[in-house]
């Protein structure tokens, strides 16, 4: 299966009434859809990306680019997608039938794109990829191995935006990205 067939299956996903009711539209993913090394992992699109379609083009995602860039990669080189596709009512946090609802749907695209390495963002994306209570900052920057991929979990990169690009959350986002450089072997 190729990865427009799937964004084409799931474009009229009705399965969550709720999200369906509050949604402009599906999220998907990037818009280019090849094979690339990266694949990243968010919760759920906000206001921003259900407005454009694509995630991770609000603040967040510019964060994210920088240190994309940082690494050597761009935005073409990755693909980013969420682990639901549609944006919750009051960007609230994914109920666990939503999760369920999109977990084929995620598998799918993982097995599609077969990444070398699997970025996950934030608690909730973290803990539902790897199947942990671990929080984030118990994880975060470790290299952990689940059916023959490796899975770096991160902050979120709204943790720079609420903490005023401190020295410190920047040197952590900056490690944690070198181990993904690592992995590529960039």
């Amino acid at each position: 299966m190729e990865l427009n067939v799937l964004k084409d299956e799931y474009s009229t996903c009705s399965k969550c009434p709720e999200l369906v009711d509050y949604r402009s539209q599906v999220v998907f993913g990037s818009k280019h859809m090849n094979k690339c090394p990266v694949m990243i992992i968010g919760e759920a699109p906000g206001k921003v990306e259900d407005e454009n379609g694509e995630p991770f083009v609000g603040r967040s995602g510019q964060i994210l680019n920088k240190f994309l860039e940082e690494i050597g990669l761009t935005r073409d080189k990755v693909f980013i997608t969420n682990t639901i596709l549609c944006r919750p009512p009051e960007n609230r946090n994914p109920k666990s039938d939503e999760l369920l609802h999109c977990r084929e749907r995620l598998d799918k695209t993982i097995e599609i794109l077969n990444p070398k390495v699997i970025i996950t963002l934030g608690n909730f994306a973290t803990k539902y990829l790897l199947e942990t209570k671990e929080g984030i900052t118990k994880v975060r920057g470790k290299v952990y191995e689940k059916n023959g991929r490796n899975i770096v979990p991160m902050a979120h990169p709204a943790v720079v935006l609420y903490n005023g690009s401190s020295e410190a959350i920047m040197t952590q986002f900056r490690a944690d990205f070198s181990v993904v450089k690592g992995l590529l072997g960039n």
